[in-house]
């Protein structure tokens, strides 16, 4: 099967006030292997719209989008997984943040990779190398797993993890080069024509957070797989936003710096993730949700944050009650 050079749609999602980079994004737009740059933008700011509409009229490849409401990044990215499966004929699709840059041959090592590969590729996925996210660079650089979630955790949290951390195993091909992950974020995915059945939409009620790690967990789930392609390269330009710097701990940058509906929604997701796929023995789940709990009010109430730790409660009791009603739906 032979692949035309500029066989990829490229799907960024960008959001409100956030000024797009000009220069960045006509740039990848005339990458000879981009066949056309999709932006879509939740709540397009005016000066944000303005930009983006001289782009649209400074290149034909690429096509613009606008959301009138917030529809958060499973609301965007559904949209753009739709866009590509109803209203594209390329045979690849690449999503990207709005501050990600591609190395000159990102797109053609992952679509050689994708052409390359034994497996079926209606039941694969492929993900660019983001130096940028610690638990990727750990796992290309040291060959060290990538933390997972333990059954009975809250939030992620279980006592174990102050003994020893723990991890996927690290499955690397060596003839290849190449990584199997469990689960991957947006930016740096690249979905082929033929597994856009198979991975489906994201949960649009998660809004924020975490609904790439579902969706692409629910994939392998289902016996799909995960390439993780470390010669095709992306940097991030901008920090993560539920990341302040430093070693600050998950908990005290939910308690004390992050934006409330931020947290909310990362809080309410990877409970309800940690309560669906990683459910395990009740018991433990209540003793590592009364010590998450008990670490969350007595630093709310030392630093003045006790209403901050009371949403932080709430959104936990919100993600058992999604579980719950999913499991009531089976």
């Amino acid at each position: 099967m032979s692949i035309a050079k500029n066989s990829t749609l490229i799907g960024i999602l960008g959001y409100g006030e956030r000024l797009p980079e000009f220069d960045a994004m006509l740039t990848l737009a005339n990458n000879p292997a981009v066949h056309k740059l999709a932006i879509f933008w939740n709540k397009a700011g005016a000066e944000s719209r303005e930009i983006l509409q001289q782009l649209a009229r400074d290149c034909q490849k690429i096509s613009v989008f606008f959301n009138s409401e917030n529809l958060g990044s499973a609301g965007g990215y559904a949209q753009i997984l739709e866009h590509f499966h109803n209203n594209e004929t390329t045979p690849f699709l690449l999503l990207l943040d709005d501050d990600l840059l591609l190395d000159n041959q990102c797109i053609d090592k992952l679509v050689t990779s994708a052409m390359n590969m034994e497996s079926n590729i209606s039941e694969t996925l492929y993900l660019a190398y983001r130096p940028g996210l610690p638990e990727i660079r750990d796992l290309v650089e040291n060959k060290i797993g990538i933390p997972r979630p333990r059954n009975s955790c809250c939030v992620g949290f279980h006592f174990l993890n102050l003994l020893y951390q723990h991890r996927e195993p690290v499955r690397f091909n060596k003839t290849s080069g190449l990584f199997e992950i469990d689960s991957a974020p947006w930016g740096g995915l690249f979905v082929s024509r033929p597994a856009i059945e198979k991975l489906g939409l994201p949960r649009k009620d998660f809004f924020l957070y975490a609904e790439d790690s579902e969706l692409t967990y629910r994939f392998t789930l289902n016996g799909g797989r995960i390439i993780l392609v470390p010669d095709a390269k992306i940097t991030d330009t901008d920090k993560a936003w539920n990341t302040v710097g430093g070693k600050i701990s998950n908990l005290r940058r939910r308690v004390l710096w992050l934006p409330e509906t931020k947290v909310f929604h990362e809080v309410r997701n990877r409970n309800y993730i940690a309560r669906h796929y990683y459910p395990g023995f009740l018991p433990v789940y209540w003793i590592n949700k009364f010590l998450f709990l008990a670490s969350t009010y007595f630093i709310g109430i030392v630093n003045g944050k006790f209403s901050r730790a009371l949403l932080i409660h709430q959104a936990i009791h919100a993600g058992e009650k999604m579980a719950a009603n999913e499991a009531h739906r089976k």
